[in-house]
This record gives structure tokens, sequence and C-alpha cells, in this order.
């Protein structure tokens, strides 16, 4: 994509949000991508910010595997470490009724019962030293995710809103921390 197509596509608030849709060969669709731009009254597209749309729209779709495997484990995690009020049966463990009551099997059952959310970039980011996006997901546990891009890698999945510096010097920051919040249970 040449960045004059992609800035003559974006439309902005007042706020300094801009929003566009474009093609993604990931999901096989148009996907909403959202822009944070610092300057309100005179929003753009940085460069490092063109180039993390680069990194999303190259993403093949070999890549659906791992973003299935990410909304499976934050399923599973989100299972482990709140209560959404399922009763276990009879030998059934407190993961195991939320599957049930869930109706989740595997991977393929949390990501259709997914949402796509859209892909989300900011101009704060262009301080560090990777380039960075968002894929921001409803989860099938019903969160809302956001999987990280880091130089066109999906590195992992974190809360909405995360601090993206934290995945800077350490792309299993928020890996790291589920671990540890399991590993107190």
């Amino acid at each position: 994509m040449i960045r004059n197509e992609l800035t003559n596509l974006v439309g902005w608030n007042d706020i300094g949000v801009g929003t566009c849709r474009l093609y993604m060969k990931l999901f096989d669709e148009e996907v909403l991508f959202t822009f944070f731009s610092s300057d309100v009254k005179h929003p753009k597209i940085s460069e490092k910010m063109f180039k993390a749309v680069e990194d999303v729209l190259c993403i093949d779709v070999d890549a659906l595997g791992l973003i299935k495997d990410l909304i499976w484990e934050e399923c599973i995690f989100a299972f482990q470490v709140a209560d959404y009020g399922c009763v276990s049966n009879e030998g059934e463990t407190h993961l195991q009724a939320h599957l049930r009551e869930f109706e989740l099997l595997d991977r393929e059952d949390a990501y259709r019962q997914s949402e796509l959310i859209g892909v989300k970039l900011n101009d704060e980011n262009d301080n560090l030293l990777g380039r960075y996006a968002q894929i921001n997901i409803n989860s099938a546990s019903n969160n809302l995710i956001s999987i990280i891009i880091k130089n066109g890698v999906i590195i992992d999945f974190d809360d909405n809103g995360t601090d993206i510096a934290k995945f800077e010097d350490k792309s299993t920051f928020a890996r790291v921390q589920r671990n540890l919040v399991l590993s107190k249970m």
C-alpha cells in the first residue's frame, strides 16, 4: 500500500482519532483500522504507524492458527482466574464447568465465538524501538483483548489498553505475568 493511498482513506475526528477499513488477508475480510494521533489539531499517520500497517497487512493466513491458539489460551486463563458463575457438576473442575457452560471444546470454538473488533495503532508508540499494532478481539470469555504485533510478528495477547512499552524489552511480558498469577493460585 502506498502511504498517500492510506492517508486518503483515513477519516479523522476532532480528537485525533482516524479510521478506515482495510482488507486483511489474515482474516480474509475488511477490518476497521483505528489510528490515535497525539496531534489533535493536525492528526496524521506517522511513518512508523504506516510501517506497522504494512506489517499487519503482510501477516499471512497461516498465522490464523496462532491467533486461535492465543484466543483459546485467553479463555482457559480467564476461566482459571475468574468466576463467571458456572456451577460445577459432580467430578467436574471449575475450568471444565466454564468450558461446558460457554460451549467451548477447543480453539476452533473459542475463535468462532470471538468477535474481531479491529486493529489499533497509536503514535505514542513511535518512541519505542519496535513497530507495534494491536488486533482487538472480544474473546469467547467476553474479555476485550489485544493480540500484540511487534515488527510484523504476532507475539502474544494481553488486556485491551495494555502498555505496549512493556513488550519492548520482553516480548513475553504478558505471558510471564499470566504464569505468575497462575502460580499463586
